[in-house]
């Protein structure tokens, strides 16, 4: 499947007192490039997910640190989806500067319905998710 790439730049309140960006807000940069995969493709995930019945809680998520970002610098960050199962679906990511790979990762998310139960994405969703556009 195709990605998208997103562009966020380090905000000095992203920063530790030495600059460099901490590490939690990697994630936070993951989410809004996952936000920007589905509405490139069309797909709203308010209106069209949970307005239908379904959210998408993060079940497990993991990162690589290869180097750091720093205030100020301007970041690629790259998703696409990775795995797609019947019930849960796996996000892949890479944040760059420059063309530096600084963190990979991934984001796994379960299919639930208002109750909290697993649940098998409906056709509509699995055809986005599968797309290869």
């Amino acid at each position: 499947m195709k990605s998208i790439e997103t562009k966020i730049r380090v905000r000095y309140a992203e920063t530790d007192k030495s600059g460099i960006a901490y590490n939690a807000h990697y994630l936070t940069w993951f989410e809004v490039a996952r936000g920007e995969f589905f509405w490139q493709r069309g797909m709203d995930y308010g209106r069209d997910v949970e307005a239908r019945g379904y959210h998408w809680p993060l079940t497990e998520a993991g990162l690589r640190y290869h180097a750091p970002a720093f205030y100020g610098d301007l970041l690629t960050v790259r998703a696409w989806i990775g795995e797609v199962k019947s019930r849960a679906l796996t996000i892949r990511y890479e944040i760059s500067r420059d063309g530096k790979k600084l963190c990979t990762g991934f984001t796994t998310h379960m299919n639930i319905d208002h109750d909290g139960r697993p649940v098998a994405f409906p056709e509509f969703i699995r055809k986005l998710l599968n797309a290869e556009d």
